[in-house]
């Protein structure tokens, strides 16, 4: 997950630019504990789940922004919602708890990411689409959509890279694609060869992550095992997993669903 600094600069009394000053990435000493009871911070601590503002129905992915706002992609809702620090009820960002394929609605949303100016890159996997909210607006732009050029399959996972490159997870075509956030245009960084297990394919890819360095890791879950692509490459190497293998060892994973690096270079999954 990456984390983006916003400024504000002020134009005139009525009016708030956001300005990109930096960027950074997740940073946590080796020596790190944590809790093993958790607080929640979202909604319900009794598990129970509903369509008001201070619940949550199938939350599949995050995003903290770093004045700890939280950005939730509410699944089951179709709808994102944020919350900010110490708060408990959220606020809409986008959609409804109605599925629907209009500019104020989603389908089934499943990755999020908050861009450099705020914005909020949704991919809207039932609809096969990428949609920007942009702030103070539910109404959303379509970044891209399925199209003959470039089929856009079941998105799993939606990171955007320090250049503001948006990297999708497409589960469907085991596949991840890049898309300029401007044009829309889609490109295929990895997993060109279709299902597979070997070094240049993926089996049912959930979690991808971008690093500082567009050093690619994705979550090759049917494949039991994380990859890592450098920049340009053309084939991945397994740092975490046995690929084929499923079992509870420390040396192997269970259809692994997420993957984070943070800044000791130690990989972090979830499965």
């Amino acid at each position: 997950m990456l984390f983006f600094r916003l400024s504000t600069a002020t134009t005139d009394p009525t009016t708030t630019t956001s300005i990109p000053v930096s960027i950074w990435t997740l940073t946590i000493p080796t020596n790190a504990t944590w809790n093993e009871i958790g607080i929640t911070v979202a909604g319900n601590s009794n598990g129970t789940s509903a369509s008001d503002l201070g619940s949550l129905k199938t939350p599949v992915d995050i995003f903290v922004d770093n004045n700890y706002t939280l950005y939730i992609a509410d699944r089951d809702n179709n709808r994102v919602v944020k919350y900010y620090a110490n708060t408990t009820v959220g606020i809409l960002v986008g959609g409804n708890e109605t599925s629907g394929d209009d500019l104020s609605q989603l389908s089934g949303p499943k990755g999020i990411a908050v861009d450099q100016y705020g914005n909020v890159i949704v991919a809207d996997s039932d609809n096969y689409r990428i949609q920007r909210f942009v702030p103070h607006s539910t109404i959303a732009t379509t970044v891209s959509s399925n199209s003959s050029a470039l089929l856009i399959g079941q998105m799993r996972d939606l990171h955007i890279n320090v250049n503001n490159v948006i990297v999708i997870t497409d589960s469907t075509y085991s596949r991840i694609v890049k898309f300029n956030s401007s044009s829309g245009i889609g490109t295929i960084i990895a997993g060109i060869n279709g299902v597979g297990s070997a070094a240049d394919q993926f089996s049912s890819p959930f979690g991808n992550f971008i690093d500082a360095d567009e050093t690619l890791y994705v979550a090759d879950s049917g494949n039991q095992r994380i990859q890592m692509w450098p920049a340009g490459a053309t084939s991945g190497v397994t740092v975490a997993g046995v690929n084929g293998s499923v079992g509870s060892s420390l040396g192997q994973l269970n259809n692994p669903l997420a993957v984070i690096i943070d800044n000791n270079g130690y990989v972090a999954w979830s499965y």
